[in-house]
């Protein structure tokens, strides 16, 4: 196949285009626990943890390299299992509610690379190719289930309640793609679909077959139907179930599919196989334990 090269010329063969990097300098100058994004969640765990929060947010703050704005902006970086910055991706939150701002005067999302390259600090040619949100805690811990999840959001919440699990966030329904995917070949994933992405994840799941999946139905079978037209995803359900007091054990859900995954292995190791056989997913749910617990 024939194309354009670097100097534009028909009939040479364009070379593959390089991955993209920020320095590392904006990560450590922005970490900040000065958005809205993390107030809402210091106000979250604060009402979970009392006392005990504080230890829990210095670890996602560090963990997830947590960033900030002047304007209270949340910077959720991508870091690549080789701890390489790939982007930065800037969105304006609720501090009250944990939504996020999309429209009026705020830009609903922005871009590091891109405000870099309105500032003529990477070039115009700059190359980006996306990674998983969380992805470089692969390494930090390689012997943990890998939780993935749409947004970013997510991810830090289900992490603060949940730590015994690597929490992962595609950042889009879109980019459920095995090109990032593949990161996660030869480990357990559990998948955490939106409210309105169930039916997508499960057929999505049927071609990971680099890794043991399963998908978890707890929003499917458990939200109201008033939830299930906002498009709640797992974060909305946990702090639902926090703030009404009667928070749903997510924790044994997730234990209950490691259970599910370990007898599955035990009977036949083409696992990948019996799932997309039997349509596995999640179905158990109970009560979690009070706010008196030791934080992660």
């Amino acid at each position: 196949m024939t194309g354009k090269g670097q100097n534009g010329k028909p009939g040479q063969t364009s070379p593959k285009a390089s991955i993209g990097y920020i320095p590392p300098k904006y990560v450590e100058r922005s970490q900040s626990v000065h958005s809205n994004f993390f107030r809402f969640i210091s106000s979250l765990l604060d009402s979970y943890y009392g006392s005990k929060a504080k230890e829990v947010l210095k670890r996602l703050l560090e963990e997830y390299r947590l960033g900030a704005t002047r304007d209270g902006a949340v910077i959720f970086w991508q870091i690549d299992r080789t701890n390489r910055v790939r982007t930065g991706k800037v969105m304006q939150y609720n501090p009250e509610d944990g939504h996020r701002i999309k429209g009026g005067e705020v830009s609903a999302v922005d871009w590091i690379h891109s405000i870099l390259k309105r500032q003529r600090v990477l070039p115009e040619d700059w190359q980006l190719s996306q990674c998983l949100f969380g992805e470089h805690l692969l390494n930090v811990y390689p012997d943990k289930v890998a939780v993935l999840v749409e947004s970013e959001k997510s991810a830090v919440i289900g992490s603060a309640l949940f730590p015994g699990y690597v929490w992962l966030a595609t950042g889009g329904k879109s980019q459920l793609r095995e090109e990032k995917l593949r990161v996660l070949s030869g480990r357990t994933v559990l998948l955490f679909p939106d409210a309105d992405g169930y039916s997508e994840w499960k057929q999505h799941a049927r071609d990971m077959t680099y890794c043991k999946v399963v998908v978890s139905d707890i929003i499917e079978k458990n939200a109201t139907p008033e939830q299930k037209a906002a498009h709640i995803d797992i974060a909305d359900w946990i702090v639902f179930q926090i703030r009404e007091s009667k928070i749903m054990c997510t924790a044994n859900h997730l234990v209950e599919a490691e259970k599910v995954l370990r007898r599955m292995i035990e009977k036949n190791p083409v696992l990948q196989k019996l799932i997309d056989d039997f349509d596995l997913v999640l179905v158990s749910t109970s009560p979690i334990g009070s706010g008196d617990e030791n934080p992660p």
